[in-house]
C-alpha cells in the first residue's frame, strides 16, 4: 500500500484559495455587521479580526450583539472565523467605549 502524506496544520492554515479582501474599519459603541471590503464577501470561508487598539476591546456576534453580550476580542487579539461557503452568515461588531480600529482579511 503507498503511504499517505497528510498535510500538517501550517499546510492547511496557510492556503487561499482566492484572494483576499483586506480593509481597516472603524469600530463604534453601535452595533454594526464589519466586513473588510463595502460589503460582506459572499462564499467567503474565513474572515480574520485584530483589534488595532492598545487599549479598548470590543465584541463580536449577532445584530442583537451588546457591549455585555458579546465575544470579547482583546486589544492587539487576533480572532479567525471559519464560515461554510454555501451559507452568508453575518458578524457584527461594538466597541466597549470609544472609535477603535480593526483590520479586517476575507477570503
Amino acid at each position: 500500500m503507498p503511504e499517505i502524506i497528510l498535510p500538517n496544520r501550517d499546510d492547511v492554515m496557510n492556503c487561499t484559495i482566492r484572494t483576499p479582501v483586506v480593509g481597516v474599519k472603524t469600530v463604534t459603541a453601535t452595533a454594526a455587521e464589519i466586513f473588510a471590503g463595502t460589503s460582506r464577501l459572499a462564499g467567503r470561508r474565513k474572515m480574520i479580526l485584530k483589534n488595532e487598539d492598545p487599549v479598548l476591546r470590543f465584541r463580536i456576534g449577532p445584530a442583537t450583539v451588546t457591549q455585555q453580550n458579546g465575544f470579547p476580542v482583546e486589544p492587539g487579539a487576533i480572532i479567525e472565523i471559519d464560515f461554510d461557503p454555501s451559507v452568508d452568515v453575518p458578524i457584527y461588531a461594538i466597541s466597549e467605549g470609544a472609535n477603535l480600529q480593526v483590520a479586517v482579511m476575507e477570503y
